[in-house]
């Protein structure tokens, strides 16, 4: 049974991926600031700004899944935020390295692109140049450089995702039920989106792979969130975009995917009118995770 390090293994996704990794036979040690429940196993709790710390946790792992940062810049000050993600980042890589871990998943982020009123063309792809407009998607773009030398350096096999709107298991009433209300209120994000359950399996496809260096994923749902076709959402809040590639018949994301879904086998099953139907069976809880 091979052994992998889940950091941010707390939060929203990182629920979704220690369960998935599990359930796939591997050996799964959480990490996250939160502290440890009455009696729970297989968990540490753990600043990833301490890196000789995240060192010892990680002797003997045979992956790690980094997801184990905060969600945006909007809650800290940039410096907070920076050394978050920069140092959390680098102490991962490190300890990889040291360690001579072979596989890695960062979690990257779609704030790299900046907002996608500017792109030049769409669906997004993973060679869409990079604008972001703050410190977090600024970070999130050096940890992709920084991984990729480590991937060079050390013989690491790294994969960098970049997952849409994160919808976590059972959260859909809270978390993402107001993006599906109308046209507008997730056109910012170009109505994408992901369902936690798909971010956890593109990590497996990834350990599970013997693809080697350092690749960037998009992942996304292979629909818009809304009711109206794809094409008629771009007519009217994205007339700037002309440059249109693809068939985007029915209602087509704006988020290719096509890399992952070639190089990995992977491809997104959770929609968010399967996401609907699940809140209306089983009902879902008001209250959200402290952490991402």
């Amino acid at each position: 049974m091979k052994k992998v390090v889940v950091t941010g293994a707390k939060g929203g996704t990182g629920i979704s991926i220690v369960r998935v990794l599990r359930e796939a036979g591997f050996q799964v040690l959480g990490i996250d600031l939160k502290p440890c429940e009455f009696g729970e196993k297989d968990y540490q709790q753990l600043d990833l700004e301490d890196g000789a710390g995240f060192h010892d946790a990680s002797a003997g792992a045979d992956a790690i899944v980094h997801f184990g940062s905060l969600p945006n810049d909007s809650w800290v000050p940039w410096e907070a935020t920076y050394r978050n993600l920069a140092l959390g980042g680098y102490h991962v890589l490190q300890a990889a390295a040291n360690l001579k871990i072979p596989r890695v998943v960062l979690a990257s982020s779609p704030m790299i692109y900046g907002k996608y009123h500017r792109v030049p063309y769409l669906p997004i792809d993973e060679a869409t140049p990079a604008s972001p407009d703050g410190i977090y998607g600024a970070v999130k773009q050096n940890l992709e450089t920084l991984a990729a030398h480590y991937a060079r350096w050390h013989g690491i096999a790294i994969a960098a995702l970049r997952p849409q709107r994160i919808v976590y298991e059972a959260s859909y009433e809270w978390r993402f039920r107001n993006y599906t209300a109308n046209d507008t209120s997730a056109a910012d994000a170009l109505w994408s989106y992901i369902d936690a359950r798909d971010v956890a399996t593109a990590c497996l496809a990834w350990l599970q792979s013997d693809r080697t260096g350092f690749e960037i994923f998009n992942l996304a749902a292979d629909d818009v969130c809304v009711t109206t076709p794809t094409r008629k959402l771009l007519a009217e809040h994205y007339p700037q975009v002309t440059d249109l590639r693809g068939e985007l018949s029915g209602r087509d994301s704006l988020i290719s995917c096509s890399k992952i879904k070639k190089i990995l086998n992977w491809k997104p099953v959770h929609t968010w009118q399967m996401m609907a139907a699940e809140s209306a069976t089983k009902g879902n809880s008001k209250t959200p995770p402290a952490r991402t």
